[in-house]
Parts: C-alpha cells; structure tokens; sequence
C-alpha cells in the first residue's frame, strides 16, 4: 500500500500520543498485547474511491489513547498481528466499516466486539450512536462536530484530534459495562455469534449478481426487466472497481432503474431518463442497448423470478400483525432490541410459511442465537403451547410467558 510522507506532527499531550513512526506503533501495541484487549476506530474518506482511504486509526488502551497516521506509516503489520490475533479481544462501536477497512488492509480481524450491539442485546435503543451510549453508561456529552472531516488533510486540528481521541476514550468503560451486563443475563453466546456474523459480513466480497436486490423496484416488473436490472447493477460495480470510484458515480440507482423499467430500443429513448450524462450516454449507451437486448432474448431461466407478491387476504394480513406483535412482546419481554433480532419483512414471511404449513426450519430465526431468542418463543406462541402476560411499570415493559395449555 503506498502512502504520503508524514507531514507536521501535532504536540504530544496528556490526552492522546501521536503514532507516524514504525517504532512508536511497535511500541504501543506490545503495550496493547500485553494488556490481551483494546478499542479501536478508523476515520476514512469514502467519496471518491472505490475502497475507502483510510486516514486515522485511534486505538485505546486501559490508560492511554493513541492516534495512528496510516498516511504516514509503511507499514502496519505490528497493528496487524494484533487485529487477527483471537487471544486479544477488540472491540468498537457500529464497527463494520472499521473491520472492512482492516480487512482491506489485509488484517482480517478476529474476537471484534461491537458496542452497539451488545447495547442492542440489552434492549437500549438499536441502532444507538456512540455519543448517546457514553453519555448514558459514562455520563459525557460529546462534540460530534467533526464527523464529517477532511481526515486527509495533515496537520490534523486540535478539535479534529480531540474528536478523534473521544472517539475511542470512553470504549474500555462503555465495552465494560456492556459486557458485565450481557454476562449477567447469560446471553454471552448470543453476542459470540451476532458480533461474529457482522465480522462475516464485514469481510465478505459482494456477490455482483445479488447487487440489485438492494435497489427497490415496482413488483410489477417482469423477468426480463429485472434481469436488465441484474446486469447494470453488477456492470456498475465492476465499473467502479475498475476506475477505483464510488460506486454511484456510474449512475444512481434510480437511472438503473428507470433504465430497466422503460427497457429502451434507442440512443435517443436512452438519453430520456434522467440521471444519465451526455459523457456517459456516448461512453456506455451501445452497450446498455446491447444488454437490454440481449435479456429480451435470454431464456426464461435465466433471468431472476420477479419477487413473490404477499398473500394479501384480510385474514393473511391480520395473522402477520398479530405474528409482529407477539414477536416484539418475547424481544422487549427479554430486553432485547427486536429490531436487531429481527425485522417486519422477515416475520412477514415467517408468518405466511407458518401459515400454510411450509418447514421453517431454514428459516433465519429458526437458526442460531436467533431460534432462543425469538424463533423457538415464537413458534411455541403461534401453536398454542404458551401465552404472555404483559405489563408496565413506570417506564419499564415486562412480560412473562406461560408454557402449556
């Protein structure tokens, strides 16, 4: 990885120490070793490469905080050794990014564990920002008015680096007293295998013909129109990684959209949907006819099944809100954040499966930490075996359930 000369050093203070030199960054993770756990945070730049630039790394130990100038560095293999190293326990806050970009740092870290969460398995608010959860377990309120800084820039300022030091100064505390609560109540295993999943997720290389299921679509599109979809969402990508730029810099989602929903035959039907360039109508207009071509006369198998349109009867309708209440009830009754268990799409068709008999046992609450927590609870509840009796006191919900008939 080539970087920038170190530049200016900002002043050593009592509240962080500046790392540009490889000795220094020796030094402080053997400290970090030594101690078999620290908190991590990277700041990046992400508009105007395909992979984000990473700028700062800020590490923190029981006593010290540290900021890391990867600009600066050649090489962070001594950070590294610890991000993979499962004897040393890491942890964050919202932490995918900052494990993605380790991961493309050619770390891929093991033993992370996210603040956010396990706040979420604790029933705080999901997702709940680092600010708020400091200032609800250390009782600080932080300057948040940096997140959007120019991180490349050398000198960093002084509130730049301060935001930056706070941006980890308070993870040991917070990591602390989230992990004796989760302790407390015996979910441990449950944060093992969430915390693990986004590790999985982090690391893992987009599928280029699944791009389009994250852009939304009428459900009336047909099969060769959700293919032209498929295929200019999986172009884009290949596109940005090729010119090493965002993504969306070849074209919104909505052009791709409009693009595959009005299916054109003509430069001159292409260059009337908005959000396409004259630049990129000339470069790429023959080859997104060629392609909208091409799926009219693919076969039927191939091209993409149009999404399954919900069963929409009152009673379907009525058993599926009734399923979403029962599911929030057994999340809240625990004190988990249901929507970090779960979400209204996913128990929307849980209870339609349910509905018409269908095995569940593939499904993604019937597997995992997921089943104990909701999945099992659930469906003990559709079939009858239990029932809930549910209060409030003061601003606290509880719930309780009853096995048997």
């Amino acid at each position: 990885m080539t970087r920038m000369n170190k530049t200016v050093r900002p002043p050593q203070t009592a509240d962080f120490i500046w790392i540009d030199s490889e000795p220094e960054l020796v030094n402080f993770c053997r400290q970090l070793a030594h101690a078999g756990a620290f908190g991590f945070d990277t700041e990046f730049i992400g508009e105007r490469t395909y992979q984000p630039e990473l700028c700062l790394i800020q590490l923190c130990g029981a006593e010290q905080v540290a900021l890391v100038d990867p600009m600066a560095l050649n090489d962070l293999t001594p950070l590294g050794e610890l991000i993979v190293d499962a004897n040393i326990i890491k942890y964050c806050h919202a932490g995918e990014q900052d494990i993605a970009i380790m991961h493309q740092c050619g770390f891929t870290p093991a033993s992370v564990f996210d603040t956010q969460l396990m706040a979420g398995l604790l029933g705080l608010v999901y997702p709940i920002s680092y600010a708020k959860l400091v200032e609800h377990i250390c009782d600080v309120q932080l300057d948040k008015a940096h997140t959007y800084s120019a991180w490349d820039r050398r000198p960093l300022a002084n509130a730049q680096l301060t935001y930056a030091a706070d941006d980890v100064r308070y993870l040991p505390a917070v990591y602390g007293r989230l992990r004796e609560q989760i302790e407390s109540r015996g979910r441990v295993h449950w944060m093992n295998e969430l915390c693990a999943e986004e590790l999985k997720q982090a690391v893992e290389s987009p599928d280029p013909r699944r791009l389009w299921l994250k852009i939304k679509v009428p459900r009336s599109m047909s099969r060769e129109q959700l293919g032209v979809l498929r295929e200019l969402a999986a172009w884009r990508h290949q596109l940005a990684y090729e010119h090493d730029a965002p993504v969306r810099a070849f074209m919104t989602d909505a052009a791709i959209r409009d693009i595959a929903k009005m299916m054109p035959r003509s430069m001159a039907q292409l260059s009337r949907i908005e959000g396409i360039s004259g630049q990129e109508l000339q470069s790429y207009g023959p080859f997104i006819l060629d392609l909208i071509q091409k799926m009219r006369e693919a076969p039927r198998e191939e091209l993409p099944e149009p999404p399954k349109e919900p069963r929409d009867s009152l009673e379907s309708s009525q058993y599926i809100e009734r399923v979403w209440a029962a599911a929030q009830v057994i999340c809240l009754g625990q004190s988990v954040t249901t929507g970090l268990v779960t979400s209204q799409a996913a128990i929307a068709d849980w209870a339609a499966r349910k509905m018409v008999g269908e095995n569940l046992d593939t499904h993604e609450l019937m597997r995992g930490w997921r089943r104990e927590c909701l999945g099992k609870p659930l469906q003990e509840f559709a079939e009858g075996h239990s029932r809930f009796t549910i209060s409030m006191d003061g601003n606290e919900f509880k719930s309780s359930i009853q096995t048997g008939n």
